[in-house]
């Protein structure tokens, strides 16, 4: 039975409505002008600092903003470049400081085209190092809309994916494929896109023998080939993390009975 209110209006709708997902912002480098997602300690809505900024000529008509950003968490600084101005400033005569702050009611995220390093959430740790670096060069290529350079860290990545993980077949598309079979838990559409790939058909990479992926293309494939990765590498060792949690918790509390049950011996003994 569904309740509405004088309105008409379906109470469960209301609450939807009164408390949106904001999951979307966990994805997000910076929140806001005061919270941001530290990409050194992995935590989500700490509070940072912008503690510089400084101007130079990217060319002869266009400038360049550098901001530096500290996490007031793990206190460890990042770089963000951006083609605009987007950071006021104020002076303390008092201390003789200079305090910098992004402008309010601004998507800061929007206005940078590039950042060091680029966000936690991109690529895990503890995806193979060779691939994890190769990806997170595609991705600031990407940014920064060097297409060419984009793609061939992201055909890079692919083809040390497939090695570290020794697969099997001839060619591009049966080895994704033996991987689709290897790994029945992960969504057999990612492994699909990966092996439809156009310009995977050769187990090197040469220079101008493929044309560069359009950024759409590399959108896809990129956020597909970190699922597949988060599915093979990271997933199981949370799974297995989150067991042994349970196991130790699971001997504790047969422990507690065990001293409990001594306890009770000791002092029916006494008794």
């Amino acid at each position: 039975m569904k309740v509405v209110d004088k309105t008409g209006k379906n109470k469960k709708n209301q609450s939807e409505e009164s408390n949106p997902d904001q999951s979307h912002l966990d994805k997000k480098y910076f929140i806001d002008e005061y919270v941001y997602n530290c990409p050194f300690c992995n935590r989500g809505h700490v509070q940072y600092r912008c503690v510089a900024q400084f101007k130079f000529n990217w060319s002869k008509r266009k400038n360049c903003y550098v901001y530096f950003v500290k996490c007031l968490s793990c206190e460890k600084i990042s770089m963000h470049l951006s083609k605009k101005n987007i950071v006021g400033r104020i002076y303390r005569p008092n201390t003789r400081t200079t305090y910098y702050f992004f402008k309010e009611r601004l998507d800061i995220d929007s206005n940078m085209f590039s950042s060091v390093p680029t966000s936690f959430f991109t690529v895990d740790n503890r995806i193979p190092e060779v691939t994890r670096e190769l990806l997170t060069e595609a991705e600031g290529c990407l940014k920064m809309n060097y297409l060419t350079g984009a793609s061939a860290c992201a055909r890079k990545a692919i083809y040390e994916f497939t090695r570290e993980q020794c697969t099997e077949g001839k060619d591009y598309e049966e080895k994704i494929k033996s991987l689709k079979k290897r790994y029945p838990s992960s969504d057999p559409e990612l492994f699909d896109i990966l092996a439809h790939i156009q310009g995977m058909t050769s187990d090197k990479i040469h220079e101008q023998s493929w044309p560069k992926w359009d950024s759409a293309r590399l959108k896809l494939m990129l956020e597909t080939l970190k699922t597949v990765l988060y599915d093979i590498y990271v997933l199981p060792k949370e799974k297995k993390a989150r067991s042994l949690r349970i196991q130790k918790l699971k001997e504790e509390m047969e422990l507690d009975k065990k001293q409990e049950t001594s306890e009770r011996e000791t002092e029916e003994a006494e008794s």
